[in-house]
């Protein structure tokens, strides 16, 4: 028995569907959790950082475009789909359905 669905009903992805979702992104910065405190890139400040406070969790953390209404979100409030090529902020994805936004 296969547990995978027939290969008709997957949806093709582009090939270079990365390099697009990289396109997407508008802005890219540093967020450390210990201190609350946002760092862009190229701030020597992000590299001082690391050094002095090794044990300070630094995330990186992508600015994206909702495709569908537009608003500017973080990534951890959003989902790529690769069959649209687009960001999608929580509210759209709740407001369509998740099955929905990857059918699209």
């Amino acid at each position: 028995m296969s547990l995978s669905p027939p290969m008709r009903s997957i949806q093709p992805m582009a090939e270079n569907w990365l390099d697009e979702r990289d396109k997407a992104i508008l802005e890219t910065i540093y967020y450390c959790e210990n201190c609350n405190m946002v760092l862009e890139p190229g701030d020597s400040d992000i590299d001082q950082h690391k050094k002095e406070l090794p044990h300070h969790k630094m995330r990186k953390v992508f600015i994206v475009r909702c495709g569908r209404c537009g608003n500017t979100v973080t990534d951890s409030h959003a989902q790529y789909s690769p069959e649209i090529n687009q960001f999608w902020c929580k509210t759209c994805l709740a407001e369509t359905g998740v099955q929905n936004f990857h059918a699209t």
